[in-house]
């Protein structure tokens, strides 16, 4: 494994401890608000790591591969609205009635982003590994 991609999968482990330390310190009190600031901070660099090097290469080295490229495509796709929801959640933290909705919403916002993670460390960085080795 490249430790790019390894270091792609220490972000996944950070993100979602920092989303189980905002859960255990409370998402209304003052500390859980905090780290979910810190998750958004975490989510934005991610992106930034996957779209300026992880979907450039993957696209360098998928141009005759249609299959692939519409994979990248997808991937690229649903991180952009993921990050796009999450940010606007979180930005929106602070003036959400601490409610049943709020809980409801925070835990598809998780459950999106603990699925989009196995997505991504199961058939997306295999994929990248298989390109960078043959490009």
């Amino acid at each position: 494994m490249s430790t790019f991609i390894d270091d792609l999968k220490k972000d996944h482990q950070k993100l979602l401890g920092t989303l189980q330390e905002a859960q255990e310190l409370g998402w209304g009190t003052c500390a859980g608000r905090i780290k979910l600031l810190e998750c958004k901070a975490l989510l934005v660099a991610h992106l930034n790591k996957e779209n300026t090097r992880l979907y450039p290469e993957m696209r360098k080295c998928s141009l005759d591969n249609a299959s692939t490229e519409k994979t990248v495509g997808d991937f690229t796709s649903e991180m952009e609205s993921l990050t796009k929801d999450v940010v606007a959640f979180i930005g929106n933290a602070d003036k959400m009635a601490l409610g049943m909705d709020y809980a409801r919403e925070l835990g598809k916002i998780i459950a999106i982003v603990k699925r989009r993670i196995s997505r991504e460390e199961t058939l997306l960085y295999p994929l990248y590994e298989k390109l960078a080795k043959a490009c």
